[in-house]
């Protein structure tokens, strides 16, 4: 995972935003463009389709940026939120859920898909993963979606969703051991739930 900035860093730059620096809503865009790619194209499977989702989250970033206050809520939690939203609007002008082939996806998050693979205990496809993710509930998959292919910490993950850490946990919890029972094949005997404990 990679390093972040120091909370008392992102509250400089998001002020710096606030007051109409340029070079801070640069500074935004270049320390949270990759994970929210990930994220995006994770959730729509399409490589074109994310970058333009992508810019959208950062356009909406700056018309709203204003309205951003620290009040218990890290600034990553209210850019995933932007994120959900314009990926869930999109769906909706749609008329649709994400689809496969989910290979532009697989590319953008390869770290998600080995950390969903070493999960699920079985060689699995990027589509396969996500196509069973459908079974999960809302919060599961936002969850999973949040850990995996945004790469965001439990702590992390408990804020953009407003959530307790245990409450996450369980979650997260829950989600795999259901894609592990979906994705692992009927004859093959699973070992003992060890990375579980892990997480």
């Amino acid at each position: 995972m990679e390093n972040r900035p120091a909370d008392k860093q992102v509250e400089h730059i998001v002020k710096q935003a606030q007051a109409g620096d340029q070079s801070a809503f640069a500074e935004l865009y270049e320390m949270y463009y990759d994970p929210i790619y990930r994220y995006v194209s994770f959730k729509c499977g399409n490589r074109i389709e994310a970058e333009d989702l992508s810019g959208e989250v950062f356009l909406k970033m700056i018309e709203s940026i204003h309205t951003f206050k620290f009040r218990g809520f890290p600034f990553t939690s209210w850019l995933y939120r932007i994120a959900h939203n314009v990926v869930v609007d999109n769906f909706r002008r749609k008329g649709r859920r994400p689809t496969v082939p989910l290979d532009d996806a697989i590319n953008a998050a390869s770290d998600a898909h080995s950390d969903l693979e070493r999960l699920a205990e079985v060689s699995l496809t990027m589509r396969e993963v996500v196509s069973a993710m459908d079974n999960l509930t809302d919060l599961q998959r936002e969850v999973v979606t949040l850990r995996f292919a945004a790469g965001l910490s439990i702590a992390e993950t408990a804020k953009a969703v407003g959530r307790k850490e245990n409450a996450v946990k369980a979650l997260q919890h829950a989600g795999i051991r259901k894609l592990r029972d979906i994705l692992t094949p009927p004859n093959c005997i699973r070992p003992a739930a060890a990375t579980e404990s892990k997480l």
